[in-house]
């Protein structure tokens, strides 16, 4: 029996969920979808317009990544007609808003699996039988209908949004015309009546006149022309709130009274003093009527159209699953947990569903404040989202957010207008107020934007003017020590270079590429390079306009000066913007070619070259065609037996090398960034056979560079190939002696690879005493940041602590941006800001962080109903800071001389000389 369909793409709440209708309304089994229909193409005429797309696509997830499965292989994914409509969006033919007109939807998001429960999203499907236009007995939703062969689509547009190049043949034939007109007025006529259906049920007056969503059902019904309900739908005034505690049906679950309020003291004394009491108003007023809400989200049942938006972002894009259903019929709606108030339910407040909510049902409470910035952070942006944003400071607010345009000159689709943030949800921008930082460089000045070697969080976004400057240092010289520094074991410093020197210039990038900074928000390295933006004396002024279709264009002003104009965004922002498949390709773009640069420049590859034989072989490389590939950890890079058909360099992450004998791995050697391989198979005069696997230990990148180009750079520098043919390479990078390959094996197994800072306990002087633990909790509020427990690696114990990872796993999909490393430091830093989601603590692989309470438990939360004193306070991730960079105070407190800060090498380079010594 065949499989049946992908449950990513039939869920329904009906009998029909395994199944579907045919054209004679027949129920069939769908099969599932399988890898081999990604080469299956089919046609799809759209009101119109014919695309060509496949059967079936890779299936991605929230930001744009492909989901493999256990084997590595693509999980496929149906593809809709919706899916085809937005593939006339991307080949120009429709526009953004066009599409929506057409097609509006309230349920579904691109980024999530479709469950057709809004039907908003109906269109008429019709197909093509000897030339004939044969018309389907029923409305389909887009979003989650199958694309098939000879499929003909008409939207709610009909003949009036036609194809222009068509239309004159379609009204000719007088069928063809009847045949459509009354497919688009079936489609309006059933999406106006939900409509209607909607806003007699759903759309109220907003809490307040302060804008703090996007009111998504609003606009569909403008687009629709329902401006209100006939009064025979409306909701009768005798009917109870959905938010009231009491029972509003038979069996519904009882919130018990009085409710708790759901912010401390100290959380409504956070507000400035001037704005304090307008702050204690706004939680006074959302405790009281809207008792379901959360410290950072207002629930409001009453505005809930059953979308299940929130359920998908809470289970697929995050995944902490507490959003459910509960109730029946009319009284259905949203629960969090088994229906307990979402303050007290497992809910993390991560923000997710707030974000997916196409009405308001759940908005927002409270922003975030950043703190992104140092000295400057906009210590000047209320808590309190209805008060608003002080003017004149360089942080924007949500709306000028949406109205900002950037000039791209795209190097394969050309010269762009893009709105980076026109396609995050408003209530996240509204959330994030004061991620985004506007510069602007006067004509004749200069700013430095970053500089090298310094860890950031932000990238810059270039409005389409001026000239930046990468300057790169190269290695930091050190200062060597004197006699008297030699013999008391002090290490070698970092010589301190004088302010302003950047290092050598090596590329003058223009302000239409843009972004910059992007490789240090995705990668967490140091930066690579300083960053000057110099604004000329004649840098024209840009002005925005449109042209006759409605496309935006931008006009440069010659004989009028304008600034350089730069924002800088929180790493979270540029996340959310990748949610938009424009702004993906836009930047990933970007991010491709300097990734590609970068790995061939800094490929140790190159090191038997001269500086001018090494800018000659990469510009070579550059110019011949090499490729960037992108590998998850776990995947195969290449494989034992396959043959040798291409050379690689590792841009970023770290690969192992091994060999299978007897069902068992046996580790060889750990390439990391800077490394090559591949080449043994390529120097030979026939292709050879590769004597092992290259398998990624995390998220890596590669610089493929295919054989016979890999072949000619070595007959053109014959220095390379000698290189290349010399001994063996060390197993380890940075450590002098190949290990055992058993403890290789546990050195990899363990991570240890990965870590810059390692707490490790002698176990041969460590007596037990715990004097590390209590120094560290005695410095930290009483909660320590370390667990003195762990795996064993020789006579070491690596304890539970912060690692300072080279791959820090813990900082990705923080929503606020909250966790970070500043400056040059390698102590991974958690703001203030938290908000206590746990992404950090789920993502980190080595238990290193803990959610704490920020204040203590509330013993009056007791004396209430609902009260639980282990669920009022607020959490916050707490993690080893490495005691702002100096000596840990766990090392300083051992009497033992036990304790150790070390990196993964430096451990292993001390086992091995163990073990050699016997000691």
């Amino acid at each position: 029996m065949p499989d049946i369909a992908d449950p990513d793409i039939f869920l329904g709440r009906e009998e029909e969920s395994l199944f579907a209708r045919d054209d004679n309304d027949v129920l069939v089994r769908r099969e599932k979808e399988t890898r081999d229909r990604f080469r299956d193409l089919v046609t799809v005429v759209i009101d119109g317009f014919p695309v060509e797309v496949p059967r079936a696509v890779p299936k991605t997830d929230a930001q744009g990544n492909v989901v493999r499965d256990a084997d590595g292989k693509e999980i496929p994914r149906t593809t809709t007609i919706y899916d085809a409509a937005a593939a006339l969006v991307a080949a120009g033919a429709w526009t953004e808003e066009e599409l929506k007109e057409r097609i509006p939807v309230l349920c579904h998001q691109r980024h999530v699996a479709p469950v057709a429960v809004c039907r908003m999203c109906s269109v008429h499907i019709s197909s093509m039988k000897r030339g004939k236009l044969t018309p389907g007995r029923k409305l389909v939703p887009a979003c989650q209908h199958r694309v098939e062969t000879n499929m003909v689509v008409t939207t709610r547009a009909g003949l009036d949004g036609y194809n222009p190049q068509k239309r004159d043949e379609a009204t000719g034939d007088e069928k063809t015309a009847k045949t459509i007109r009354d497919a688009a007025d079936s489609v309006n006529q059933s999406v106006k009546l939900l409509a209607e259906f909607l806003v007699a049920d759903c759309l109220h007056e907003p809490l307040t006149e302060t804008k703090r969503y996007e009111d998504e059902l609003s606009t569909v019904a403008r687009s629709l022309e329902v401006l209100e309900a006939r009064p025979s739908l409306r909701k009768p005034a005798a009917l109870p709130s959905r938010n009231a505690a009491e029972e509003a049906i038979p069996k519904s679950r009882r919130v018990n009274l009085p409710l708790l309020p759901t912010l401390r003291e100290n959380e409504l004394t956070e507000e400035a003093p001037e704005l304090r009491d307008a702050w204690e108003e706004w939680n006074a007023q959302i405790d009281k009527d809207y008792p379901y809400s959360s410290r950072t989200v207002v629930v409001d049942h009453d505005r809930c159209i059953v979308c299940d938006r929130c359920v998908r972002a809470c289970s697929e894009v995050k995944p902490f699953k507490v959003i459910g259903h509960t109730g029946k019929g009319y009284g259905t709606r949203i629960s969090f947990d088994l229906d307990s108030v979402m303050r007290d339910s497992t809910c993390v407040q991560c923000g997710e569903c707030m974000n997916s909510c196409p009405t308001g049902a759940l908005s927002l409470r409270r922003r975030v404040r950043p703190r992104a910035w140092g000295d400057d952070s906009p210590e000047q942006v209320p808590v309190n989202p209805n008060t608003p944003f002080p003017e004149g400071s360089d942080f924007l607010t949500a709306d000028q957010m949406r109205d900002v345009w950037l000039l791209y000159e795209s190097p394969t689709r050309g010269a762009r207008v893009v709105f980076p943030f026109r396609s995050i949800p408003y209530s996240y921008l509204k959330w994030n107020e004061g991620a985004v930082r506007r510069w602007e460089i006067r004509p004749g000045d200069r700013k430095v934007l970053c500089d090298e070697g310094e860890y950031g969080s932000t990238a810059f976004l270039l409005q389409g003017t001026g000239t930046f400057e990468i300057y790169v240092r190269g290695p930091e010289p050190e200062v060597r020590l004197g006699l008297l520094g030699s013999l008391f074991g002090g290490a070698k410093k970092k010589k301190k270079r004088a302010a302003g020197d950047y290092g050598a210039l090596v590329k003058v990038s223009s302000g239409d590429e843009l972004v910059l900074g992007e490789m240090t928000c995705f990668t967490q390295r140091p930066r690579t390079a300083t960053v000057v933006a110099v604004a000329e004396d004649d840098s024209p002024e840009l002005t925005l306009g449109y042209d006759e279709n409605g496309w935006p264009t931008v006009a440069r002003n010659p004989k009028k000066r304008g600034p350089v104009v730069v924002y800088e965004i929180t790493r979270n922002m540029l996340d959310m913007m990748q949610r938009s498949a424009s702004a993906r390709e836009d930047i990933q773009e970007m991010y491709t070619l300097r990734a590609i640069q970068t790995g061939v420049q800094n490929s140790r590859v190159f090191e038997a070259l001269d500086k001018m034989e090494r800018e000659q072989a990469a510009t070579f490389l550059l110019s011949e065609g090499v490729t960037f590939a992108r590998v998850e950890a776990g995947e195969a890079i290449v494989s034992e037996g396959d043959v040798a058909a291409a050379f690689y360099i590792i841009r970023l992450g770290t690969v192992r090398v091994f060999t299978t004998a007897g069902g068992a791995e046996q580790v060889l050697r750990l390439l990391s960034a800077g490394d090559s391989f591949g080449e043994r198979g390529l120097l030979s005069d026939r292709p050879g056979v590769r004597t092992a696997t290259v398998a990624a230990l995390d998220p890596v990148e590669v610089v493929r560079v295919p054989g016979p180009v890999f072949r000619r750079l070595c007959e053109r520098f014959p220095k390379l190939k000698e290189h290349m043919e010399e001994g063996p390479r060390r197993a380890v990078p940075g450590v002098a002696k190949d290990p055992p390959p058993a403890v290789l094996r546990d050195y990899v197994r363990q991570g240890l690879y990965q870590g810059q800072r390692l707490l490790v306990l002698d176990l041969k002087s460590c007596t037990r005493c715990d004097e590390c633990t209590k120094a560290c909790a005695d410095s930290h509020d009483g909660n320590a940041r370390l667990l003195r427990e762990g795996l064993r690696f020789g006579d070491f114990l690596v304890a539970t602590s912060c690692r300072s990872c080279q791959k820090p796993y813990c900082m990705e999909g923080c929503p606020v941006d909250a966790i970070h490393r500043r400056g040059a430091h390698l102590e991974v830093v958690i703001e203030n800001h938290c908000i206590g989601c746990g992404l950090c603590e789920r993502n980190c692989p080595y238990g290193a962080i803990h959610m704490t309470a920020r204040g203590t438990p509330n013993p009056a939360a007791t004396q209430h109903p609902s009260g639980d004193p282990l669920k009022i306070a607020a959490r916050r991730a707490v993690n080893c800071d490495l005691c702002g960079g100096n000596e840990p105070f766990c090392v300083q407190a051992c009497p033992h001389e036990a304790a150790y800060r070390m990196s993964g090498p430096g451990l292993l380079t001390e086992v091995l000389h163990r073990l050699e010594t016997h000691d």
